[in-house]
Order: structure tokens, then sequence, then C-alpha cells
């Protein structure tokens, strides 16, 4: 739970993508409804299978700053994508990093055969 809720106080309130949830809602939910939520993050890591709405965005087209509305090339695309798919993106790039860094840090500090044990 911890890793749920330090990824949800991470984020800024922005734009919801194709399934309208946004972070706020998110974040208001109960604890029963985050024990769910959690449990359905780990059902999908567990099962590696990851929801297919998760890959659908709202590509929105964003004028460049003084740039001629008229030039297609002078617009960026935005995609909106769903928070709770960026949600568990989030959980799971702390995960990875984390390791990644404490690979780091005991590497320096100890013999490789412990550190690998």
């Amino acid at each position: 739970m911890f890793e749920l809720r330090k990824a949800l106080s991470e984020v800024k309130d922005t734009s919801p993508g194709p399934d309208g949830i946004t972070y706020s809602m998110i974040r208001h939910l109960d604890a029963d409804s985050l024990t769910n939520l959690l449990s359905l993050f780990n059902r999908i890591w567990k099962e590696q299978v990851y929801p297919s709405q998760w890959r659908e965005a709202i590509v929105i087209p964003i004028l460049k700053p003084e740039k001629d509305p008229s030039n297609l090339l002078n617009y960026r695309p935005i995609a909106l994508t769903s928070c709770l798919s960026k949600t568990l993106e989030r959980m799971i790039n702390a995960i990875l990093v984390g390791k990644d860094s404490l690979y780091s840090y005991l590497s320096k500090r100890f013999p490789e055969e412990y550190v690998n044990a």
C-alpha cells in the first residue's frame, strides 16, 4: 500500500485519459477501494496482462508558442493516457529504480558474491 500512496502523492492533477478517471478521484478512494486497486495492480503484474483500454490515448494537437496555426508542423501532440495506467507504471518504475540503486549501493561496498547471492 505504501508504494501506491507514494505514487499518488508524487503526481500533479492532470487531464484524464479516455477512461475519464483523474488522480484526484483515485486519491479520494477509501482504504477498501485502494486495497482493491492494489489487488488489480498485483494481478496485472502477476498475470502479465495489461488492460487494452490502458493502451489507448486521446491525442490533442497543441500549437507551439508564436507559430502560424495554419501550418500543421507548428503543432506538438499531447497524449492523454489513463491515470490508473500511469500510477501502475510509476509504482513499477520506483521498484526497478530502487533495485538498481540498491545493487549499485551494495556493489560499491561488498564483494560481488554477496551482492548477487
